[in-house]
């Protein structure tokens, strides 16, 4: 279907002028109110708009932020767009456009699926380019038509998995293993080769139990070891030992089109909270479990 659909050029608009995000969301929601009658309306709409914004960021790197409410009974799915000539700052991102979505507690699939295609949509610079140069909702719902933006039916974990991820070499050091996952806070890391080839995973306790012998694996009482350095072990061999030496090969993957719920039933089955995203032997990107839980559970 298309994002145009859901649309009305009435809740649709351009703000030439700096304001403040609460000033826009009144501006959304007394435009929204005018033409539907919601449970709930007003500035007790706007605070809770404001109440989701604070449980956790609705803003993303691309200058689009997406704010919404899911009220009991509504039997609706109603977006109100603002283009903004004079970006907003939310919590240091610079916002562009805001998209606010009120729908029902049970339409899940049908947010999560519109969220896709804005997201999409907005990683598109020419796509982007378009819509900003819209002077009013009227143009701007025409200038939607016009791209064909398309909301999925369903939703795979293309949809919300992290693409390009941080990765790690098979021929790397430990100490280098270390210093990148420390970096950028990462327990696990996929490795691959010169050409992104999917080779297996690397987690941090890959790397710890190089710090530990093999015999204090077979005993049951390590209460002695409370003044024993095991750990001296692996940095004697952090500049020795590759990542190939300790990675997991032929670990389970997923595709980008698996489902959502086939994803979170693998993560049950092999008590695994990361798996790699592999198409065509390349690597596409990582999901994990706090990615269903963020994007779609809390979303």
């Amino acid at each position: 279907m298309q994002l145009a659909s859901f649309l009305d050029a009435r809740i649709l608009f351009v703000e030439p002028h700096p304001k403040t995000r609460e000033e826009i969301y009144s501006e959304m929601v007394s435009r929204i109110c005018k033409i539907n009658p919601l449970p709930v309306c007003g500035a007790k709409l706007v605070d809770l708009v404001l109440e989701r914004d604070r449980e956790s960021s609705t803003a993303y790197p691309t200058g689009l932020a997406i704010p919404h409410v899911r009220m009991e009974g509504l039997n609706d799915t109603i977006l109100s767009i603002c283009i903004l000539q004079h970006p907003i700052d939310y919590d240091g991102t610079p916002i562009s456009m805001i998209v606010l979505i009120i729908t029902d507690k049970s339409a899940s699939r049908i947010y999560l699926n519109i969220v896709a295609a804005l997201l999409k949509a907005s990683k598109d610079p020419e796509v982007v380019a378009q819509i900003r140069t819209c002077r009013d909702g009227h143009e701007l719902l025409s200038t939607i038509k016009k791209l064909e933006i398309r909301v999925k039916e369903n939703l795979s974990i293309q949809d919300i998995m992290i693409p390009n991820p941080v990765t790690i070499g098979p021929d790397a050091k430990l100490s280098e293993l270390g210093r990148v996952m420390n970096e950028h806070g990462l327990a696990v890391l996929p490795v691959v080769d010169a050409q992104n080839t999917y080779l297996g995973e690397v987690g941090v306790i890959n790397l710890l139990k190089v710090g530990v012998p093999d015999y204090l694996m077979m005993i049951d009482n390590l209460n002695f070891l409370s003044n024993f350095e095991p750990l001296e072990h692996l940095f004697d061999k952090e500049d020795i030992v590759t990542v190939r030496e300790i990675m997991y090969a032929n670990h389970v993957t997923l595709s980008p089109s698996t489902s959502i719920i086939e994803a979170v039933t693998l993560m049950i089955r092999y008590k695994c909270r990361f798996f790699s995203v592999v198409e065509n032997g390349k690597l596409v990107g990582v999901l994990t479990a706090m990615d269903v839980f963020s994007k779609v559970f809390k979303a």
